[in-house]
């Protein structure tokens, strides 16, 4: 069996300057932020990121000046705010975007990991986005219906990086519960990375076999990274670090460098020590416990 197990800090070795990242997670979920902070200390240029909905990854790479371009749906602190660093440098021409529908971008990676040029569907009709982007939509005519579709051309992503609950050392990867695009993303890419909460025997894998949503001979790499999504949510490790994220928005309005230079001079074990702290884990934990899950029955 293939160990594909690595330290993070290896990270730099499979992610290039330049390359064209794929970054998992949705809203405040799932986002491979200990990833995004190696590559902040790696000192990552000219990234190209592609995120259907991103968060805090997409603006923390933005304020280190790691991407050149985004392709994106949509880029939120959500109930936070403006993502601040996001709109700053795209108001100000710092960085070139591709802007896409949501699911003009989940079919254009859905394309790419069948291997085909392109996939059609009904949409954005009344949108004046493909007219800005002809190189990433075009109208076709239904072979067998004649019906007027919206083509969006495959999307290939040069590595994706995907934060997983678990995963063993051949690569294959288990949620409980969303995983967003990430497995779109992982079909899609040339390369795959895995970061996880904990790397587990293959033993664990099959006995929850159903969970398993990338297999592992889509991967090329397995990190261990425990609250590896944090400040965002990972269910059902942990909830999202509210008090973390105003934190962050505080640290912008107050000016970035400091919050930069503390990720620059630290490791991913001394972020955790540092910012989330053994205090605060079991109430991020607690978070999830106490969770209300509806139910049809509920009034």
């Amino acid at each position: 069996m293939a160990n594909k197990v690595v330290e993070l800090e290896e990270l730099g070795t499979l992610v290039a300057d330049g390359d064209r990242v794929a970054l998992g997670g949705g809203w405040f979920a799932n986002h491979p932020m200990a990833a995004v902070r190696q590559l902040v200390r790696d000192q990552r240029r000219d990234l190209e990121a592609i995120t259907i909905v991103g968060s805090v990854d997409i603006d923390l790479l933005l304020a280190a000046d790691s991407l050149r371009h985004v392709t994106f749906s949509m880029v939120t602190l959500e109930a936070f705010g403006l993502a601040p660093h996001f709109r700053q440098k795209i108001e100000a021409g710092e960085v070139s975007f591709t802007e896409m529908t949501g699911l003009g971008l989940l079919i254009g990676l859905e394309a790419q990991g069948r291997g085909v040029p392109f996939l059609p569907y009904r949409g954005p009709f009344g949108s004046d986005l493909p007219g800005h982007y002809p190189d990433q939509y075009a109208e076709v005519d239904c072979p067998f219906t004649g019906e007027r579709l919206t083509a969006t051309r495959a999307i290939q992503p040069d590595v994706a990086i995907v934060h997983a609950l678990r995963a063993d050392p051949e690569g294959n990867a288990q949620w409980d519960g969303t995983s967003a695009a990430d497995v779109e993303m992982a079909k899609a890419a040339e390369r795959v990375i895995i970061t996880c909460e904990e790397v587990v025997d293959r033993d664990t894998i099959v006995a929850n076999a159903h969970m398993t949503k990338v297999p592992g001979y889509y991967v090329d790499a397995v990190i261990e990274a425990p609250f590896g999504a944090h400040p965002c949510t990972h269910v059902p490790a942990y909830g999202l670090d509210a008090w973390r994220i105003k934190d962050y928005v505080a640290a912008t309005a107050e000016g970035f460098d400091g919050y930069l230079d503390a990720i620059r001079g630290e490791t991913e074990a001394d972020y955790r020590k540092r910012v989330v702290g053994e205090d605060r884990m079991p109430v991020l934990r607690g978070l999830v416990d106490q969770a209300r899950v509806l139910t049809p029955t509920d009034g």
